[in-house]
């Protein structure tokens, strides 16, 4: 990169570019007055600045979430003032505009225009610009520095597989090494999660050094949890990691004694992530490399993975808060203008890196995948041939000749290499490897049992070793959940007595964060919430058991060291004649297995448990069962009658035809539980799952068996690898997020005796 400075002037750049403008001007003898920005804090002098305080009046003022204000904050730049909107988000964002104004909530920066005319004003990395933002530029005179570009890409490679990819990558990468090219001179760029994991292994295995932070956020570190539960900094002990949430408590002193600081410091910890230590010679991931431009040098080299369909060039969705339609109404870029600027300006980016190597995969573990689009605009000539090099790692060496084995022994196919690897390298590890669980000395310290945990132990106890002994299994909060726990908060409310369900629903709404895609599922989901409760209240007017618990947590002691713990989503019942009668329920936003003839195994224990945990706490006098459900919330039918029919409840019920009615008055004739009612000579179907009082003890005594043998092996560290196989299906690995830690064998399987028990996977 050859750049010639301007003295007294204003650089707008990128802070990526503005890092390696800075790294060039160290090496220039020539000293300059510069001032460097970026587009962001242009725009906050030269429009207005929002007070982080603005967000608390806000909160207080209205029912949005967060999210939906952060994004109603950042689209104020883009509201024509001298316009009167018609479409309600436009209206709302100018009166929020003037309501900010007038209560002092906007900084406007008097002096900045003045100051600039002062200063010549230059702007380069920035290939997507808005109007607004180009009427600004035009307004404080600032010339665009063009992008020098020869786009000289001779050849793509073409890979199979995404690790194929990744090895075929590390070779380039070692052979470069070996060319004298530094570490620190070679980049990767479209690095996305689906990368990881393969990434650090199959570089640890050629031993190349690299620097990548995958944003990892802060709140999902241990420490920060136990920080966020005891509001108590002194549990972190890493001193780096101190500071940082020392800076964040600093951000947010304005709001220390609002009620919405647990929800502000939750945000930031969400969007600060944990910082990689960066190496004195490694290999960086540097994604920002395809979108701005001179960030790669002519002595340094990128290698692009991914070159994919809907991957590169970028693809933007009509996703954002201001929709393509009201975008038009403010001048905006739509995103069918952005997708023709980002394919634009890829190809400009690309053309300023002079070493410069692509690649595209056909397939992962998880995903297929299609050749970029522009790749055969481009007409680049394809190479498919991985050349194998086998003086670089012992490791890979060890793992190319095992792989050659596997195809040779299991499909009698011989790889091009395969003479050469058994010829020359020894294989003879290959059939040395035992992946049996050899024991660990850990004493015994307090825990806990739930459902979950005793399912995970019974499918397979080395899972459970990994996910609670280990910890290895990370939560990662997905829609799916943020949905589950909307939903299930909402319902609780529901039975409160002046529930209103637009203030339960933005309540429920504010301590979550969703992203613009998010809002726009979240708005069609919340009809179908508001009818689900709709239906509910109308089912159960048939019901007589009408007090109410939600969300209830029950504990036990089981021991001196365990004890066993369930939240149970809804309880409806009805103390009378010195007994109370109960039904349970829990609600699903997803798949759920009812099935009560493994209960000994312990395994689909959810609901049965919930029996056994009320029961044992005395949690009412003389409990008498009438029956425990799971109610399935989602689903893809519009016919309001067939969702009202699967909003039924699948469960087992007394067999009590008296206290059936207790639960539902017209459970005869048409009953809201799945397949319950009489026949016409006045018996219970044969499709009704009903439970009579000696079926409930024994299932509390099967859940007394069940817990016995898992506390038996967590205490004796008895962690096996022994996937459970169920009427020949695995019911352990299929969805076992460790499946290729374990190298399960068949012979570590354990078939369980086949029952007539129902398998319900709603």
């Amino acid at each position: 990169m050859r750049f010639e400075f301007t003295d007294n002037a204003i650089y707008i750049v990128p802070d990526k570019l503005k890092l390696k403008l800075l790294n060039y001007l160290s090496k220039n003898k020539t000293i300059y007055n510069i001032t460097f920005m970026n587009l962001e804090e242009v725009e906050r002098h030269y429009f207005f600045e929002v007070k982080e305080e603005a967000l608390l009046y806000l909160l207080d003022k209205t029912n949005e979430n967060l999210d939906i204000l952060r994004s109603m904050l950042n689209n104020l730049y883009k509201i024509d003032l001298t316009k009167n909107y018609k479409e309600t988000k436009l209206k709302k964002l100018k009166e929020l505009y003037i309501d900010l104004k007038n209560k002092n909530y906007l900084i406007f920066d008097i002096g900045f225009k003045d100051y600039l005319k002062t200063k010549k004003i230059y702007i380069l990395g920035y290939g997507i610009l808005n109007n607004y933002q180009k009427q600004m530029l035009d307004d404080i005179k600032a010339k665009t520095i063009e992008i020098n570009n020869n786009l000289n890409i001779n050849y793509v490679y073409k890979y199979h597989t995404l690790k194929e990819e990744l090895i075929a990558t590390a070779l380039k990468i070692r052979e470069l090494n070996r060319q004298g090219i530094s570490y620190n001179k070679i980049f990767l760029a479209n690095i996305d999660n689906s990368y990881n994991y393969l990434l650090r292994v199959i570089f640890k295995m050629f031993d190349i050094p690299l620097t990548y932070n995958n944003n990892h956020p802060l709140i999902s570190l241990v420490s920060i949890k136990e920080y966020l539960k005891y509001k108590d900094i002194n549990r972190i002990k890493d001193i780096n990691l101190k500071a940082k949430i020392m800076k964040i408590e600093e951000d947010l002193t304005y709001a220390k004694d609002s009620k919405y600081y647990d929800i502000l410091l939750k945000e930031k910890l969400k969007k600060t992530n944990l910082e990689t230590e960066e190496l004195n010679e490694s290999v960086k991931v540097i994604n920002e490399a395809l979108e701005i431009p001179y960030l790669i040098s002519d002595d340094e080299y990128l290698l692009i993975l991914g070159f994919n369909q809907n991957y590169l060039p970028k693809i933007y969705k009509d996703e954002d808060y201001l929709s393509d339609n009201l975008k038009d109404k403010c001048n905006l870029n739509t995103s069918f203008i952005m997708n023709k600027l980002s394919k634009k300006n890829l190809i400009k980016v690309l053309g300023t890196i002079k070493n410069i190597t692509i690649s595209y995969k056909l397939a992962s573990l998880t995903s297929e995948y299609a050749k970029s689009s522009l790749l055969n605009e481009l007409n680049i000539k394809e190479i498919e041939e991985i050349n194998y090099n086998y003086n670089y790692s012992q490791k890979f060496n060890n793992y190319r000749i095992s792989s050659v084995l596997d195809n040779y022994y299991k499909f009698h196919q011989e790889d091009k290499d395969f003479t050469y690897l058994t010829e020359n390298i020894d294989s003879s590890f290959y059939t040395s490897f035992n992946h049996k669980f050899k024991g660990i000395d850990r004493e015994i310290t307090p825990y806990s049992l739930s459902y979950s945990s005793i399912d995970d132990l019974a499918k397979c106890p080395f899972k459970y070793y990994l996910k609670y002994i280990l910890k290895l299994d990370s939560f990662d909060e997905n829609f799916n959940t943020k949905i589950g726990n909307i939903f299930h908060s909402v319902l609780k409310d529901s039975y409160n007595e002046n529930f209103d369900f637009e203030k339960s629903f933005s309540n429920a709404l504010s301590s979550i964060t969703l992203d613009s895609k998010e809002c726009f599922l979240l708005e069609r989901l919340k009809k179908e919430l508001k009818f689900i409760i709709d239906t509910n209240k109308e089912t159960e007017k048939r019901c007589f058991l009408t007090d109410f618990l939600g969300e209830k947590k029950l504990e036990i002691s089981l021991n001196n060291h365990t004890t066993l713990k369930g939240f149970i989503d809804k309880i409806l019942f009805k103390s009378f004649h010195n007994k109370t009668y109960y039904a349970i329920f829990d609600y699903k936003t997803g798949n759920a297995t009812l099935n009560i003839d493994y209960l000994e195994e312990g395994l689909y224990l959810q609901l049965p448990l919930y029996i056994y945990l009320i029961n044992k706490k005395n949690l009412f006098s003389n409990p008498t069962f009438v029956g425990f459900f799971y109610q399935y919330l989602l689903q893809k039918s519009k016919d309001e009658l067939e969702k009202k029919k699967n909003l039924r409840l699948v469960g087992y019920t007394t067999d009590d035809k008296v206290i059936l009615s207790y639960l539902d008055e017209d459970y005869e004739t048409n009953s809201f539980v799945k397949g319950l009612g009489l026949t016409k000579t006045g018996e219970l179907k044969a499709s009704s799952k009903v439970l009579t009082d000696d079926e409930v003890l024994n299932i509390i005594k099967s859940i007394d068996i069940a817990l016995n043998k898992a506390i038996k092996i967590i205490d004796n560290n008895a962690f096996a690898i022994s996937p459970k196989i169920i009427n020949n299906k695995n019911i352990s690995c299929e969805y076992c997020q460790f499946k290729e830690i374990c190298f399960v064998d068949p012979s570590d399987y354990i078939y369980l005796k086949k029952k007539d028990g129902e398998e319900d996977n709603a």
